[in-house]
């Protein structure tokens, strides 16, 4: 009689590599996700804020065009009154001094809006809080100055 020698099974080391593969695929995914994310969210901040500079240019516009036929700038109070996360509907009936400007922006806003003027000048602010977090990114524009943002970059 002969005696075999019995095989033996891989089926232990290649389900070993297996779960080692997937836990350094978790791992590396977990890691590109930490740094993907923030930066998404980041981007998203910045594409809404960007409502702000683009309305106050428009305004700013309307506001050299008025002087132009009537010799006076138009001040509008803050409007709408504070700025939101969430866009806010724009009633030209409610809006002041802009309604009087013939400005209103395409649609809903997340930014507020206001103008003081002097006899020969005129300043527009724009604030924004697209986070939320009740700090104001603020943007300052004049007849002779396109929108310039006067807080910290990373404010939304």
């Amino acid at each position: 009689m002969s005696e075999e020698t019995p095989k033996k099974s891989n089926t232990g080391l290649i389900i070993g590599i297996g779960c080692a593969v997937l836990i350094v695929g978790t791992f590396v995914i977990g890691i590109v996700a930490a740094i993907a994310i923030p930066n998404f969210v980041s981007m998203q901040y910045k594409t809404k804020r960007s409502e702000i500079p683009m309305n106050m240019k428009a305004i700013k516009t309307m506001q050299v065009a008025y002087r132009q036929n009537f010799d006076v700038y138009v001040p509008a109070a803050a409007y709408p009154r504070t700025p939101s996360k969430e866009a806010q509907a724009w009633v030209v009936s409610e809006s002041g001094g802009f309604q009087t400007l013939g400005w209103q922006p395409d649609g809903a806003v997340r930014g507020s809006y206001s103008v003081t003027t002097t006899a020969n000048d005129f300043e527009i602010i724009g604030l924004s809080d697209i986070d939320g977090d009740g700090v104001y990114a603020t943007y300052r524009a004049t007849s002779s100055a396109n929108p310039v943002a006067i807080t910290p970059i990373d404010v939304y």
